[in-house]
C-alpha cells in the first residue's frame, strides 16, 4: 500500500495538533487558578479580586486565615497578621498589622504583600482603603462548616498549595461525616435532641448568644442538637433573660471568652432553676475552636457533640 503523501494543508493540521497537545499536557497536574496567572477570583464578599502571581507576602487580616495559612504550611510567606492572631505560636511573632476591627492601612502597605487575607463587616472600610491603593485583598466570611473547608480549599488554589488544602479538607469532612453518623446513632437508639443555649457574653440586662446565620449556630445543628438561639435569623445579639427562662435549655454552653467555670452560671440570682443548671449540663467551650472559621473548627464541632451526648462515641 502506497504511504500517504504530505500535502502542505496536512502539514499545517499536523503541526497545529502537535502545539494543542503541547498545550494541554502544560496543564496537567495543575488544579484551579493556581497553574495559570493571573487569576480571577470572587471572594465571600462577592468581589472580583485578580491574583497575578503566586502570592510570596501575604497579610492576613484575620485570625482564623493565620491560622488556615499555617496550617497550609505557608507561615514563611506570612509578613504580618493582627494583634489578635495568636495560633499557632510562631503567629504571634509575626509582624503587626493593627487590630481585628481597627486595621493599619499604613503598616500593610509597608508590609509590601502581594495579596491581603481579610475578612468582612468591621473590615469592609479598610478593604475598600486597599483596592483603592491596589493592594490586592480577598475576602473570607464563612458562616458555615462547609463555608469553612471550601475556603480552606480556595485558599490553596490562590496561594499554590492546593495539595495541603486537600488533605485538610479531606479530613475535615470525614470527621464532620462521623459526627453527623453518631448524632443520628444516637437518636435512633432514643436519645432526645437536646436544645441548645449558647451564651457569648453575660449581662445583668441579657445574654448574647448565636442566631440563626452564624458559624456556631451551624455547629449545634451538625452535632445533633437544636439551637435556642435560632429564634433570630442575625449571627450574634442579645438575647432576654426572660426569653431563656422561658425556653429554657437542655444543654448551656459558654465560651470560654464569657467565664471559665461553669458554676458560675448556677450561681446567678435565679439561674439554679433552668434545667440545664439543675441536670448539671452546663459546659463551657474554647471559643477559638467554634469562632474561629479554620482548620480547627472540626475540633470545636467534636467537642459540642461530645457534650449533647456524652458516652457516644463517633
Amino acid at each position: 500500500m502506497q504511504a500517504k503523501r504530505l500535502t502542505p494543508r496536512l502539514f499545517v493540521t499536523f503541526v497545529v495538533a502537535l502545539s494543542m497537545l503541547a498545550v494541554a499536557l502544560s496543564g496537567c497536574g495543575k488544579k484551579g487558578g493556581s497553574g495559570g496567572r493571573p487569576a480571577m477570583y470572587t471572594d465571600d464578599l462577592g468581589r472580583k479580586v485578580t491574583i497575578k502571581e503566586v502570592p510570596e507576602r501575604i497579610v492576613s487580616a484575620a485570625p482564623a486565615n493565620t491560622e488556615i495559612l499555617f496550617a497550609l504550611g505557608l507561615g514563611d510567606k506570612v509578613v504580618g497578621v493582627t494583634d489578635y492572631c495568636d495560633y499557632p505560636p510562631a503567629a504571634k511573632k509575626k509582624p503587626k498589622i493593627g487590630e481585628f476591627s481597627k486595621l493599619n492601612v499604613e503598616a500593610i502597605v509597608a508590609a509590601k504583600p502581594d495579596l491581603v487575607l481579610a475578612t468582612g463587616g468591621v473590615q469592609e472600610e479598610a478593604l475598600d482603603r486597599l483596592d483603592e491603593l491596589g493592594v490586592p485583598v480577598y475576602a473570607v466570611d464563612a458562616r458555615t462548616f462547609e463555608g469553612t473547608v471550601s475556603n480552606i480549599d480556595k485558599i490553596g488554589t490562590i496561594t499554590g498549595a492546593e495539595d495541603k488544602a486537600d488533605d485538610i479538607a479531606s479530613d475535615m469532612e470525614k470527621r464532620a461525616d462521623r459526627v453527623r453518623d453518631a448524632a443520628g446513632r444516637a437518636r435512633s437508639e432514643g436519645e432526645v435532641k437536646p436544645r441548645v443555649f449558647y451564651e457569648i457574653f453575660y449581662e445583668e440586662t441579657g445574654v448574647w448568644t448565636a442566631g440563626r446565620d452564624s458559624v456556631i449556630s451551624d455547629l449545634i445543628r451538625l452535632a445533633g442538637g437544636s439551637n435556642v438561639g435560632d429564634l433570630e435569623k442575625s449571627d450574634y445579639y442579645q438575647f432576654n433573660l426572660e426569653s431563656l427562662f422561658r425556653e429554657n435549655p437542655d444543654v448551656y454552653m459558654v465560651g470560654s471568652g464569657s467565664m471559665s467555670n461553669p458554676g458560675d452560671v448556677g450561681g446567678r440570682p435565679g439561674w439554679d432553676n433552668l434545667k440545664a443548671v439543675k441536670d448539671g449540663r452546663v459546659y463551657v467551650i474554647d471559643e477559638d475552636l467554634i469562632y474561629r472559621t479554620g482548620p480547627r473548627l472540626i475540633d470545636g464541632l467534636e467537642k459540642v457533640f461530645d457534650d449533647l451526648y456524652p458516652g457516644f462515641k463517633y
